[in-house]
């Protein structure tokens, strides 16, 4: 029994060696770590950071945006990482627990002003680019001696949204209509930026539903403007959106708003394979 028990000892502490060492790396994982808020962020983010910063993201997969609500898990999270991506507007809710903690903190949207309350300025290749470079220049200030591979990311990612500006031009001015009809209100940046007219079913928030009175004037407007297509995000959930479909006989295209994301999307595809997509439905329904 002596012998057994003096066996055990040196176990136990090499188990609680192991746990300890455990608990420090993951401790470092975490103060290693650059935290964003939403999706389109997250995936920039990604994009410019390589492999030199495990970047993550707050809000959960299929979460809508506008009602997100941080747990006190993701709050342990931030508050213990090397820094914070926030957009504005929609994600305010970041910085109040951040607040006396040594954890730094970026707004993404520095010099883009939002309209409206519109936060959705990610889907426009314009507005994209200068949050691409503003993500690149607080990359650079985190960590000062990777800064040509962060700038070499970033002008990589900025070359790619170029070539989608001078798509998304190029299928405006060869489209017949210079309006769209879509469910949730995304694009509207988008539409300023390329004198588009956005026509939507629901306002800011992904989860309203529209009322009678609305979908009376829409129905009038497809009528009105032969509208043939609805620009819809899949991971949306409107049956409104049906009802108008199967009355007025439009179809529907899918569109990637990214205010919510589904798991799939977040793993297999980066805000530029969303944003070429885009590209593609809008080509549709200008034509």
């Amino acid at each position: 029994m002596k012998k057994i028990k003096l066996l055990t000892i040196p176990l136990l502490i090499s188990f609680m060696v192991f746990l300890s060492s455990c608990k420090n790396e993951s401790l470092t994982t975490t103060k290693g770590t650059v935290y964003t808020t939403i999706y389109p962020l997250y995936s920039i983010t990604k994009l410019i950071a390589g492999q030199n910063i495990t970047v993550e993201k707050l809000v959960k997969d299929g979460a809508e945006i506008h009602s997100f609500e941080p747990s006190s898990r993701d709050i342990a999270k931030i508050t213990s990482a090397k820094a914070v991506i926030y957009l504005g507007l929609v994600d305010e809710w970041v910085k109040k627990p951040l607040e006396g903690t040594k954890v730094k903190i970026f707004r993404a949207s520095e010099g883009i002003g939002f309209v409206d309350n519109d936060p959705h300025i990610w889907t426009s290749p314009r507005l994209l680019k200068k949050i691409a470079r503003n993500i690149e220049n607080f990359l650079t200030s985190l960590d000062p001696k990777n800064k040509s591979y962060y700038q070499e990311n970033a002008s990589k990612l900025i070359a790619s949204l170029d070539k989608l500006d001078k798509e998304f031009s190029s299928v405006v001015k060869n489209s017949k209509r210079k309006e769209f009809l879509i469910a949730h209100p995304s694009f509207g940046y988008l539409a300023r930026d390329y004198s588009l007219k956005q026509y939507s079913i629901t306002g800011v928030n992904e989860e309203e539903e529209p009322s009678a009175q609305k979908m009376k004037e829409i129905v009038q407007l497809i009528k009105e403007k032969n509208i043939k297509y609805i620009l819809v995000d899949p991971n949306e959930n409107l049956p409104a959106v049906k009802t108008i479909a199967k009355d007025t006989g439009v179809k529907i295209v899918n569109i990637y708003g990214m205010g919510i994301v589904n798991s799939s999307q977040a793993k297999n595809e980066t805000i530029l394979s969303l944003m070429e997509k885009n590209l593609k439905a809008f080509e549709m329904v200008l034509k």
